[in-house]
């Protein structure tokens, strides 16, 4: 007969090692299932590399296009012919570089203020070299004559600067018998202002100078009519 001495909890502590012993066999001996790799679809990382290769093109030409702009001189409204150039006259645009070689830069802007447009600048053009003159009036040959003219002397709100104009002599008191009566001079507006009497206008006109001292006899005497022609 056999006596078993061992302590009961000494038994069940090791049936339950043993117990723990086989799981962790039994979890180690079941492979874990292999990862699946992801999938890459072709067409999109072609569409990448095409986005990424537009980008860059973009980029460059955005570059390139700036990079070849130059900021020049133009007219922010017309300014005509003998007009003296303010600084409200002036803006700046954007030109291609070297497509208008002889427009004036940007930075030169005010260079040009109190100068003389040598002809016509037309609103939004841009500005030239050549069409800025320095305040030299009248011209070698030329003269100019101030004159006051009557309402019915003149066309009223037509006389713009550089407009063309003839001056007519009229007779003396009415007489056929002047010879000066009927003789027209050719000539150019400088500008016109309202003069004080609220009526007449005063006009300066750019005339040949050998005519000059007869226009201003006929001036003074009250016998000019002025006749605006067709054009500037």
């Amino acid at each position: 007969m056999t006596i078993d001495t061992e302590p009961r909890t000494t038994r069940s502590s090791r049936k339950v090692r043993k117990q723990q012993v086989t799981s962790g066999a039994g979890l180690a001996a079941t492979p874990q299932p292999p990862r699946m790799p992801g999938r890459r679809n072709p067409k999109w990382i072609a569409l990448g590399v095409v986005a990424l290769c537009l980008g860059g093109l973009l980029s460059y030409m955005i570059y390139a296009r700036v990079a070849s702009e130059t900021a020049v001189v133009a007219a922010a409204h017309t300014v005509y012919r003998g007009e003296t150039i303010e600084q409200g006259d002036l803006t700046t645009i954007t030109l291609r570089d070297g497509s208008l070689p002889q427009a004036i830069p940007a930075t030169s802007l005010a260079d040009l203020v109190g100068k003389r447009a040598a002809f016509d600048l037309i609103e939004g053009s841009a500005i030239l070299w050549t069409a800025v003159v320095e305040d030299a009036r009248p011209a070698e040959g030329r003269a100019i004559v101030g004159l006051k003219l009557e309402p019915g002397r003149a066309p009223g709100n037509v006389l713009l600067p550089s407009s063309r104009v003839r001056l007519i002599a009229l007779p003396a008191d009415g007489s056929r018998a002047d010879k000066l009566a009927g003789s027209i001079f050719v000539g150019r507006v400088i500008d016109q202002t309202p003069a004080a009497d609220g009526t007449s206008i005063l006009v300066n006109v750019d005339v040949e100078a050998g005519v000059a001292p007869t226009i201003a006899t006929l001036a003074a005497q009250d016998r000019i009519a002025l006749v605006r022609d067709a054009g500037r």
